[in-house]
C-alpha cells in the first residue's frame, strides 16, 4: 500500500498518463482508419472534439511527454522509484479501448482471424481477400497481399475475434488482451532473469552465465524492467498499437529463464528450444533466442576458451537446439492446418515506407534506374539479395563478436535483425531492448540504447500521426 500511495503521488506518473490520454484521444480521429471511420459511437463523439490538425498535434505531444516522463522514471541507486507494475497499468489504462494507434495492424489482424474462423486460407486470400467486417478498414496498400505472419499468431488472433464476436470495432481491440497478458509475462520474467544473471556473476556456485562482462555490470532487475518493459515503445505500440510481437518476446523471455533455472542439457537443448519454437510460431524473428539458450548453460566455458574451441561449443549446441526449434515451428505450421504459406509473404516486407537503411538505398538505387531508363524491378531484386547477404554478414560477425556471451549475442543480433531488415518498425525495437536491458552495456551503448528509444519514439509518433493522415 506504501508503495502504491507513493506512486499516485508521483508526478512524472501522472505525466505519463496524460500523455497516453493525449495519445489515445488523438488516434481517436476517423482520419486514421481507412474506413474513413470507426466503427463506435464513443470514439466518434470523442474524435469529434478534435480537428485537424489538433489531433496530429495531441499524439506528437503525448510521445514527447511519456518519453521525458519515463527518462524522469528511471531508478537510480538513491531512487528506485515506483513500481514498473503499477506505473505501466496506468500509463496503458487510456490505450485499452481507443483505436489502433500509430499502427492500423490491428485491423488486420482482426481480418486474418475472422478468416481463419470462416475456415478460410488467409495466405492463399490475402488481406480482405475473405469480405467480412473488417476488409473495408484494411490498408490499401495490403489488400489482396499476404501476409508473413505465422501460423500460431493467426490463431490467436481468430480466438481474439471470437471472443470479441466478430464484432467489428472490439474485435480490433481484442487484439490488445494477448499483448497485455505478454507484458505481464515479461514483467515478471525480466526482474528474474536479471537477479539471476547478477546472482550468477556475484556468487562462486557456477558461471557467470553472461560470459565476459566487458560493459560493467549486469544491470539491476529494477532497472531492467524500467528499460525493458516501461519503455515508450512498449507503451506506445504493444499497448497501443497493439502489435503481435509482445507475445513473441515474452516466449523468448520464458525461454532464457527456463535455462538459467535448470542449466542442464536437456533443458537448454530440449525443452528450452522448444519453447523457442513457439515462440518463432508467433513472429519468426523469435528463432534467434536459440542461441542463447544453447550458449547460456556454458557461457562459463565459452568465456574461458580461445575463440575457435568457443565457436565450435556453441556451434554444435546450437545445431542441436536449432533442429529442435525448427521442428516445433514446423509442427505447429502443419498442426494449425495453415501450413508454410507465410513465406509467400516475407518479400513484401519491404512495401511500406520506413526508415529502414538497406531498404532506403535499394529503393534509391531502383529510382536511379528508372530515371535512366533501366528496369527498376531488376535493381530492386539484386539491391534484396545484397541487402540480405550484408545482413548475414553483420548477424555472423555479431555472434563471433559475442560467442562468448551468448545473450548479448542475441541482444545485439536482434537489433541488427531489426535495422538491417527490409523494414523498420518501431514495434521491432522492444524486443531488442528487453534483451539489452539484461546485459551489461558501456556508458557509450547506453547512449545509444537509452537514444534510439527517445529518439524513435518520439520521431515515429510525428511521421505516423501525418502520414497516415495525409498520404494515403
Amino acid at each position: 500500500m506504501p508503495s502504491l500511495i507513493a506512486t499516485l503521488r508521483d508526478r512524472w506518473v501522472w505525466l505519463g498518463m496524460l500523455a497516453t490520454t493525449l495519445v489515445a484521444w488523438g488516434s481517436t480521429h476517423p482520419e486514421y482508419s481507412f474506413a474513413g471511420y470507426w466503427p463506435n459511437d464513443t470514439v466518434m463523439t470523442a474524435a469529434a472534439l478534435i480537428p485537424i490538425p489538433l489531433n496530429r498535434v495531441l499524439i506528437g505531444a503525448g510521445a514527447a511527454g511519456l518519453t521525458w516522463a519515463w527518462w524522469r522514471l528511471r531508478p537510480t541507486p538513491a531512487n528506485p522509484g515506483p513500481p514498473a507494475a503499477a506505473v505501466l497499468a496506468l500509463w496503458s489504462l487510456p490505450l485499452l479501448v481507443v483505436p489502433p494507434v500509430l499502427s492500423p495492424d490491428a485491423v488486420l489482424y482482426a481480418d486474418l482471424g475472422w478468416m481463419r474462423l470462416r475456415g478460410l486460407d488467409p495466405y492463399l486470400l490475402g488481406l480482405a481477400g475473405g469480405g467480412g467486417p473488417f476488409a473495408g478498414q484494411v490498408d490499401p496498400l495490403w489488400a489482396g497481399s499476404t501476409v508473413a505472419y505465422p501460423p500460431l499468431a493467426i490463431v490467436v488472433q481468430a480466438a481474439m475475434v471470437s471472443l470479441a464476436g466478430a464484432h467489428p470495432y472490439w474485435s480490433i481491440v481484442a487484439m490488445r488482451i494477448p499483448v497485455l497478458l505478454a507484458l505481464a509475462a515479461m514483467l515478471w520474467l525480466i526482474p528474474r532473469i536479471a537477479a539471476e544473471l547478477r546472482g550468477s556473476v556475484d556468487s562462486s556456485r557456477r558461471v557467470p552465465l553472461v560470459g565476459t562482462s566487458r560493459g560493467g555490470a549486469v544491470p539491476a532487475p529494477r532497472v531492467a524492467v524500467w528499460l525493458g518493459v516501461l519503455n515508450p515503445l512498449v507503451v506506445l505500440h504493444f499497448v497501443g498499437g497493439a502489435h503481435n510481437d509482445a507475445p513473441m518476446v515474452a516466449v523468448t523471455l520464458l525461454a532464457i529463464w527456463l535455462v538459467l533455472r535448470v542449466p542442464a542439457d536437456w533443458m537448454s537443448l530440449l525443452l528450452a528450444p522448444a519453447v523457442v519454437g513457439v515462440a518463432m510460431a508467433l513472429k519468426q524473428q523469435g528463432g534467434l533466442a536459440v542461441i542463447a539458450v544453447a550458449g547460456l548453460p556454458v557461457a562459463a566455458a565459452l568465456a574461458a576458451s580461445p575463440l575457435p574451441r568457443r565457436l565450435w561449443l556453441l556451434g554444435w549446441r546450437t545445431a542441436i537446439a536449432t533442429a529442435v526449434t525448427v521442428a516445433t515451428f514446423a509442427a505447429i505450421c502443419l498442426g494449425t492446418g495453415l501450413g508454410f504459406g507465410w513465406v509467400a509473404g516475407l518479400d513484401l516486407m519491404g512495401r511500406a515506407p520506413t526508415p529502414a537503411p538497406l531498404a532506403l538505398l535499394s529503393k534509391g538505387a531502383a529510382a536511379i534506374a528508372s530515371w535512366s531508363g533501366g528496369d527498376a524491378e531488376a535493381v530492386l531484386a539484386v539491391a534484396g539479395l545484397i541487402g540480405t547477404a550484408v545482413l548475414l554478414v553483420v548477424l555472423g560477425w555479431v555472434v563471433v563478436t559475442f560467442a562468448d556471451r551468448p545473450l548479448a549475442a542475441v541482444a545485439w543480433g536482434s537489433f541488427a535483425l531489426a535495422v538491417l531488415g527490409q523494414a523498420l518498425h518501431p514495434w521491432y525495437l522492444p524486443w531488442s531492448l528487453a534483451l539489452l536491458a539484461l546485459i551489461p552495456l558501456t556508458r557509450r551503448q547506453c547512449r545509444w540504447v537509452y537514444g534510439s528509444a527517445v529518439g524513435f519514439a518520439n520521431w515515429n509518433a510525428v511521421q505516423t500521426a501525418v502520414w497516415h493522415g495525409v498520404i494515403r
